[in-house]
């Protein structure tokens, strides 16, 4: 998830890189904050009512945020909007300033008080689908199409230069795989979200980590977890599904089967998405979380 992710065909965008963070510019006000050699990246906004920031990432990453926003414009920050509630994402946000407007989807704001996260900058506004934030030449729209990658994911779309911007954090990361075993991932869910994104107006897409990547990586994940899971069914009823071998207790079963069907599965799409970066390392993550799905509908 390094630098495969910064390549965008079409685009032109200006740079300014300094020690562990580049911003990068998409006219129209927007830009992208890159943290750590790239592994981790946040939109903001700039307007004439001060500066809207996506996720802080953590503390550290947040006081190079800070200064990256810096390089570009003295208005502060004046909101901040979560993509959805994962720490790796929204630690550190007392660092971009005071009173802020904290954005995000409902259920942040409980995730974050039972999880007694103090870290954390309480959302006092709440985000629903079809909410707009701000408006004009720096509108963004948000859509929230129910549980994907969490239960509290929402979707941005971003009016520049470039064309329409559309941020999925964790949802579609440009030119590498799913991450390992979809952690928090509602898989019904997800595969729903992607069909609902696909239907939207958008002309290139970034993740939380990867992108700009063209509009067509939204269809690309759709069609990966589907043949990936079609590949997992069929090594599934194949194995046997869940029969012990003579003498196989239950652990030793499921061990066996759950490995033989992931190896099959990955093995089975790699002709088609084995260059993708994580692809080795993660595809029969992934196909192990999509035959849980498979065994219990969940």
């Amino acid at each position: 998830m390094s630098e495969a992710g910064c390549q965008f065909h079409g685009a032109n965008v200006s740079r300014h890189t300094a020690g562990a963070w580049q911003v990068e510019s998409f006219g129209r006000g927007v830009y992208l904050f890159r943290w750590n050699k790239g592994f981790y990246l946040s939109p903001f906004v700039v307007a004439d009512d001060g500066v809207t920031a996506f996720d802080p990432i953590s503390a550290d990453a947040a006081v190079e945020y800070r200064a990256a926003i810096a390089t570009v414009t003295n208005r502060a920050v004046t909101r901040l909007v979560y993509s959805h509630d994962h720490r790796d994402h929204i630690v550190g946000g007392t660092v971009l300033g005071a009173d802020l407007e904290v954005c995000a989807h409902p259920t942040v704001a409980d995730r974050v008080t039972r999880r007694g996260h103090n870290d954390i900058v309480m959302p006092n506004v709440s985000l629903g689908d079809g909410a707009v934030i701000a408006s004009g030449a720096t509108r963004i729209d948000v859509h929230d199409f129910g549980p994907n990658h969490s239960d509290s994911n929402l979707l941005f779309v971003l009016p520049t230069d470039q064309g329409r911007m559309l941020v999925w954090v964790d949802g579609v990361e440009p030119d590498v795989a799913p991450y390992r075993n979809l952690p928090d991932t509602d898989f019904a869910g997800y595969l729903h979200s992607l069909e609902s994104a696909m239907r939207l107006q958008f002309d290139f897409v970034v993740g939380g980590h990867t992108g700009p990547g063209e509009r067509r990586w939204v269809a690309d994940y759709r069609d990966y977890i589907l043949r990936l899971l079609e590949a997992t069914e069929v090594a599934y009823r194949s194995s046997g599904e869940q029969a012990p071998r003579p003498g196989e207790d239950g652990v030793a079963m499921t061990e066996r089967v759950r490995g033989d069907v992931t190896a099959t599965a990955a093995r089975a799409i790699r002709g088609r998405y084995g260059h993708w970066a994580g692809f080795e390392q993660w595809a029969p993550m992934t196909a192990d979380r999509i035959l849980s799905f498979i065994i219990t509908g969940n």
